[in-house]
């Protein structure tokens, strides 16, 4: 079809932890729409006692999912840019290829990380460097775990998972803003890594490599089904939550979003971060996001919990058939904190559940939508409670929420926050 001024076409891949998709974005007319082409189940994936990520599987089948958009395209694509979870990364060698499996960030092996982190360098030291809080799953603990294997020492370069499909379909090795800052490693002013964070890591800054701001060309797509084509790779912010606040059609800037997910996150966006003692105490971070922005949040386990119980209670039924069960009975009797360690990764969520009401000294919940109600409801209380605290580090009022996320698509859920919240 014959491209006409204002038209535009762009290939976007969406990277979650539980399914990743391929989008096609066409602006023709002054009209947008948003076609999927691609979506295939992911999945972490136990090999040799560690949880991991399947590269090779991913990363086909995105190439996969690029084909096919760029076939249906009525208009040439301009490019393409990906998005992904935080924090995880690939090991390359000298050549360019795979070191290992890349481990997931729910892996035990960061179990004792922070602890000994904290004997190399303060934790309040720590976040005033970089912003980042101590969560058990940043890149900075996945590596002082790994600091003396013979992977890492075979290792040339270090990707994040975003920036590695990038070097798949450009050829570029760079590591993206937004991404970086994920990991506890980049400084919290300006774009570059904290040496002295990598010196105590004992880990060469080379292989890291450069950081490059959200918005960069890397160069054309290198694959077979482009033809003469030339549809640019640009490294987007390479963080999903990162994209997300982009994009929300802010009027009013003193806002709040939700990100409602696998994991939630509670946050505001600002021109400085949020690293008081006050907010490392209370588990704040600081994410860079698009326009030198800064993303000052709480990670929350978020619907990882309605994803466990359903799989020990109730596996045969949907989601949406989950909230019908609970939809007009109330607030709940029981109240967990999400945000509480046993709820990170457990081998049974319902027995995690009975664990902390044990501890807490609640009564049990006898029925199965019990459970459900006490997930969302707990859930909105935690947001409550965070949207509150950064009212009082921000000292801003926040007068709009945005919900966004896989999240905003359940009625229950947007009911239950608009009640509580």
């Amino acid at each position: 079809m014959e491209k006409r001024e204002g038209d535009f076409c762009s290939i976007a891949v969406d990277m979650g932890a539980g399914s990743i998709r391929v989008m096609l974005a066409t602006l023709r007319d002054n009209a947008f729409s948003l076609e999927e082409i691609h979506r295939f189940d992911n999945e972490i994936r136990v090999q040799d006692g560690r949880d991991t990520w399947d590269m090779d599987y991913i990363s086909r089948e995105i190439v996969s999912g690029i084909s096919k958009a760029i076939e249906v395209s009525e208009l040439v694509p301009e490019s393409v840019g990906v998005d992904t979870w935080g924090v995880d990364f690939v090991l390359l060698d000298r050549n360019g290829d795979l070191v290992e499996t890349p481990v997931a960030y729910r892996d035990k092996r960061t179990e004792g990380m922070q602890e000994k982190w904290k004997k190399i360098m303060p934790k309040q030291e720590t976040f005033s460097r970089t912003g980042i809080n101590f969560y058990i799953f940043n890149t900075l603990f996945q590596l002082l775990s790994a600091k003396d294997s013979k992977a890492l020492q075979r290792t040339s370069k270090i990707l994040f998972v975003p920036c590695y499909i990038n070097y798949l379909l450009s050829g570029r090795m760079v590591n993206e803003l937004t991404i970086a800052s994920t990991s506890q490693m980049l400084a919290v002013e300006g774009g570059e890594w904290d040496e002295m964070i990598l010196e105590k890591l004992d880990l060469d800054v080379e292989k890291l490599g450069k950081v490059v701001q959200p918005g960069t060309i890397l160069g054309p797509l290198l694959l077979p089904e482009t033809g003469e084509k030339r549809i640019e790779c640009v490294a987007v912010c390479g963080h999903d939550t990162a994209c997300v606040v982009a994009a929300l059609p802010v009027e009013n800037p003193n806002f709040t979003y939700i990100s409602a997910g696998t994991w939630c996150i509670v946050g505001v966006e600002s021109t400085r971060p949020l690293i008081s003692e006050e907010a490392l105490k209370l588990g704040f971070t600081n994410e860079r996001g698009y326009g030198n922005s800064y993303r000052s949040l709480k990670n929350i386990v978020g619907l990882w919990l309605l994803q466990g119980l359903k799989k020990q209670l109730a596996a045969d039924i949907s989601f949406s058939q989950m909230e019908e069960m609970v939809q007009g009975s109330g607030e709940t009797s029981q109240v967990i904190d999400p945000d509480d360690p046993g709820f990170y990764n457990p081998e049974n969520m319902k027995e995690a559940f009975d664990r902390y009401f044990e501890k807490t000294r609640q009564p049990l919940p006898v029925r199965f939508k019990d459970y459900i109600r006490c997930a969302y409801d707990s859930l909105c209380f935690s947001f409550r409670y965070h949207i509150e605290q950064l009212e009082k580090l921000s000292q801003n009022s926040i007068e709009v929420l945005h919900l966004v996320g896989g999240g905003s698509q359940s009625d229950y859920l947007c009911q239950r926050i608009a009640s509580i919240c």
